[in-house]
Parts: structure tokens; sequence; C-alpha cells
């Protein structure tokens, strides 16, 4: 749109106001981290990721369950780029819609109680690498409830997330390093960011491996186990399953 992150920002927020019959208390545009950018980032050649994204929508072409399914993981079947708002009470994803080249009115695309959704910015630099940030963004990850209402399989993953005490599917997102971004995460991560309350045996992970090759729960061997089902659920992201896993066996 040819404009600046804060131009864009001050236009979403204005859009956000005029959608939503509530007080915005903060709100900023919001961009997937997209498996190309990931890509990319790794050393990947345009070639092999032109092939890797034709791989995936051929996938979800033949399977179509498991395509809805990818989706619906994958962006937490948001858009690339969308508004996020947060009132007093909610969080709500608005549709941003360029008419042009400024922001106008969309539709809400989801809404969740503000106890539903919960962020971290842990490990930024690394995440920032990884993610094939650009210098202007930053990256934050949100944990976002699992619409599993028309798909069997995300229906089992949520199952599964819940049962592992997981919060939600972390799913990255970049956001600009304004004003108007910071207070966005402020209210989702609070003054002190903290990983969700994700649980093992009981144990709640953050106090783990508070001594070197013990963790707090007692069997490390049963925790590191618990640890991977989480990881494969998609509760923790690979950054948070190497961190934990290396507070259980003290490294």
């Amino acid at each position: 749109m040819g404009l600046t992150a804060e131009q864009v920002n001050q236009e979403a927020a204005g859009v956000a106001t005029e959608v939503l019959n509530d007080s915005v208390v903060a709100a900023c545009h919001f961009e997937q981290v997209t498996q190309d950018q990931q890509l990319k980032a790794a050393g990947i050649g345009g070639v092999n990721r032109g092939m890797a994204k034709f791989g995936t929508k051929l996938g979800e072409t033949m399977m179509p369950s498991v395509g809805n399914m990818a989706k619906g993981l994958r962006g937490a079947g948001l858009p690339e780029n969308f508004i996020l708002a947060v009132t007093s009470n909610q969080i709500h994803a608005i549709e941003e819609k360029d008419k042009k080249g400024k922001l106008v009115k969309g539709k809400v695309l989801k809404s969740w109680d503000r106890d539903q959704v919960s962020a971290s910015m842990g490990g930024a630099q690394v995440m920032a690498a990884v993610s094939g940030t650009p210098e202007d963004r930053q990256v934050i990850t949100l944990y976002l409830p699992l619409d599993s209402s028309k798909n069997k399989y995300l229906a089992a993953a949520a199952q599964m997330q819940a049962q592992a005490g997981a919060t939600g599917q972390p799913t990255r997102f970049q956001i600009a390093k304004d004003d108007a971004s910071e207070a966005v995460a402020k209210e989702l991560i609070g003054d002190s960011p903290a990983m969700p309350n994700v649980q093992i045996g009981g144990v709640p992970i953050q106090q783990m491996g508070q001594m070197p090759g013990q963790a707090a729960g007692g069997d490390s061997t049963a925790q590191l186990e618990k640890l991977a089902q989480l990881h494969a659920s998609g509760a923790l992201t690979d950054e948070e399953f190497a961190a934990q896993k290396a507070k259980i066996i003290g490294t």
C-alpha cells in the first residue's frame, strides 16, 4: 500500500473501531510467517520452494479432509494478513481490505474471549532468524483455540492438545516494531511474558529442570516423553521444545 507501519496501524485501529461495537484497547496489522519465508531463511532456493508449495497444494487437493486439517492448523485458519484488535473482554481477527491504497471496513473473521488466547515473544532473535522476518518486523507466537467443528482430524488434534494441557495451537505471526504493535503485544502477553500453562505430570513446564539431571516432577524420562508428545501435537514450537528439554536433562 506504500504506507509506513505506523500509518498502516493507525488505519487498522480506525477500521477496528468502526467494525466492533466495543471500545478498542489496542489494534495492529498482523502477517503470517509463511512456509516460503521460512524455507528461504533456511537457504532453500526458489525452485525448490516452488515445488514445496505445489506439493502442499496437490496434497490438499487429493486428500480434502487432510487438506482442511492442514489449513486449519496452518495460521489457525486465518488469512496471511489481517487486523488483530483487543477489547476489554475479547480479541478479534478482522478482515484486512484494501481500497485504493487505504484500509477499509472488513468482516470479523474470528473472535475469542481474552482468556482463550495467550502469546509469547521469547527468543526473539532466534525466532526472527528461523522465520526469515525482516528487520522492521518482530515475531509473536499466538496460542489459538483450534476450530475443530467441521473436521474430524482437527477435532482429534484439539482433543490431543486438551489432554496434553496445551492452551492452543502455536502460530507464528509478524508485527511491526511501532507503539501500536507493542501495545497489542503487551495486552496479549502482559508485563511478565511466559509460556502458556502447560503441565507435565501435574508440574508447570516453567518449573521443570530446576536441578541438573532431575526434573521437578521426579522421573525425567517420563517427562521427556510427555514433552515429546506436546511437541508432536503442536502444543510446543521447536524452540520451546528444545529449551524445555535442555532444562529437564540439565544441560
